[in-house]
């Protein structure tokens, strides 16, 4: 894991995670209505454990080498001065690890440069999202069982509080992403 110094690189990486994401300070980890739909995404959320637990990473990193990915970027959704950020990440455990040791108090932004898949992270909850398949291979699970077992995490934090933000949130990607709004 390195850290992007370049002022011009920072810029080009901090646009292009912009683009995808609500422009509300609250909602900056939330991905826009309009990006899901034009491609098509699939998005889950699931439980953060300071982003990735360790059996997390060992699944996510060889999904996403398999599917011809070596390099990534994470770019901060938070200010972060001084820290740096934005970093280049190896798709490898170690580059993982090292991001979920120094980042993983952070919200940050995971994305290659096409933009074909992503994941956000914060402090409540990451967000997959991409391509059916592919976001189902770095769960481990469909699509289905995952937000079920997202729903259920959320159930027990909500305290029978329906307007629970991450319930809120959860459905509100749900509904997105099976053509329900839009």
């Amino acid at each position: 894991m390195k850290a992007i110094q370049e002022t011009q690189a920072v810029d080009k990486y901090k646009k292009l995670a912009a683009e995808m994401m609500l422009p509300d300070r609250y909602d900056e980890c939330e991905f826009q209505t309009d990006w899901i739909i034009q491609h098509g995404w699939k998005v889950v959320l699931v439980e953060d454990g300071g982003h990735f637990r360790p059996w997390q990473i060992d699944r996510i990193v060889p999904v996403l080498q398999k599917a011809g990915y070596h390099h990534c970027v994470a770019v901060a959704t938070e200010p972060l001065d001084p820290f740096p950020p934005c970093f280049e990440l190896a798709i490898d455990t170690v580059d993982f690890g090292e991001f979920n040791a120094e980042c993983g108090l952070f919200r940050f932004m995971l994305m290659e440069e096409t933009r074909s898949w992503a994941i956000s992270c914060s402090e409540r909850y990451d967000r997959f999202a991409g391509e059916k398949s592919l976001v189902e291979s770095m769960l481990g699970a469909s699509i289905e069982e995952a937000r079920k077992t997202f729903l259920a995490f959320a159930e027990r934090l909500s305290g029978g509080d329906p307007e629970y933000p991450p319930l809120k949130v959860a459905a509100r990607y749900a509904a997105l992403s099976d053509g329900l709004i839009g």
